[in-house]
């Protein structure tokens, strides 16, 4: 048995079609820019004011941005990194994920500053000629072939 289904169209209720729509958002206005230009760190605000200094001896890292930023990152006794920013407004935002850290501070485009800076390149040896007796290999000593013919 084969069934017809026939699908009839409701009335149009006047009332609804005279209700405004919202507009739809231009894909480019951009949004408004902030009007403080402080940079949206990642990490929590800390107002405790116990944290670390760059200058403390816990410190493995120090970096310095524009705008009097600075960044350290803290090593614990146990091991655990600890990330700090300092923003310009003297802000202190605390990291618990170093990984978050390290990227927020290269994003700010901030470079290695403090005792903890760029080391010194290190002076170039020459490298040391291998051992010139024909028939040795490194510090193998000669290589024999006994049993060979």
């Amino acid at each position: 048995m084969k069934y017809r289904i026939a699908i009839k169209a409701s009335p149009v209720d006047p009332s609804a079609a005279s209700e405004p729509q919202p507009p739809e958002p231009d894909p480019e206005a951009a949004p408004a820019a902030p009007e403080d230009d402080a940079r949206p760190w990642a990490g929590d605000p800390y107002d405790e004011g116990d944290e670390t200094q760059p200058d403390d001896p816990a410190v493995t890292a120090v970096f310095g941005g524009q705008a009097d930023e600075q960044a350290w990152l803290e090593r614990a006794d146990d091991g655990t990194l600890t990330g700090w920013v300092r923003d310009g407004t003297g802000q202190v935002w605390r990291y618990s994920d170093p990984d978050a850290w390290a990227i927020d501070v290269d994003d700010a485009k901030m470079t290695p500053s403090g005792a903890d800076g760029p080391a010194e390149p290190e002076e170039e040896k020459e490298p040391t000629p291998p051992d010139q007796e024909e028939g040795t290999t490194g510090d193998l000593g000669p290589l024999t072939l006994d049993g060979f013919k």
